[in-house]
């Protein structure tokens, strides 16, 4: 694959983790549609101009795409994948979000690994539910 300046990939991807993963060194990877899902969730959850709700809702579409194909594709495991992951895995201090996308990295990367995916998907409904009351709690707040 062709490298492209940094400049031509939007923030979201380009944004390196702490532990220097970029999501695009891990979404590449994936299946279309997990690794959209992932692009979603890495976007939604660092959100600071906005809630990232819209991003997590996007994920679970994705996710949801995934778990309905009747074929799922399966994507070659690599070594480069394995090392990102528990890179990011190590470093994160929010083990949500590390565990949503190493799920989603075990269910393009094990043979469709159905229950993976789900989990994914329970912790991001969750996240988004979070989010619902928190926001509602701050509208009370300022009314």
């Amino acid at each position: 694959m062709a490298d492209h300046p940094a400049s031509a990939a939007p923030a979201a991807i380009t944004y390196r983790h702490p532990s220097g993963v970029a999501c695009i060194d891990i979404a590449r990877h994936m299946s279309f549609c997990l690794g959209n899902a992932v692009r979603c969730v890495w976007r939604g959850w660092r959100a600071s101009t906005h809630d990232g709700t819209s991003d997590l809702q996007h994920a679970v579409f994705y996710i949801h795409e995934w778990l309905g194909m009747e074929i799922r594709p399966r994507m070659p495991l690599s070594r480069r994948i394995t090392d990102a992951v528990q890179r990011f895995a190590a470093v994160d201090d929010d083990a949500c979000f590390s565990t949503i996308i190493r799920d989603l990295c075990r269910a393009d990367f094990t043979h469709g690994n159905e229950n993976a995916a789900r989990h994914a998907l329970n912790l991001i409904t969750a996240e988004m539910e979070r989010r619902k009351e928190t926001q509602k709690m701050q509208d009370r707040e300022t009314a």
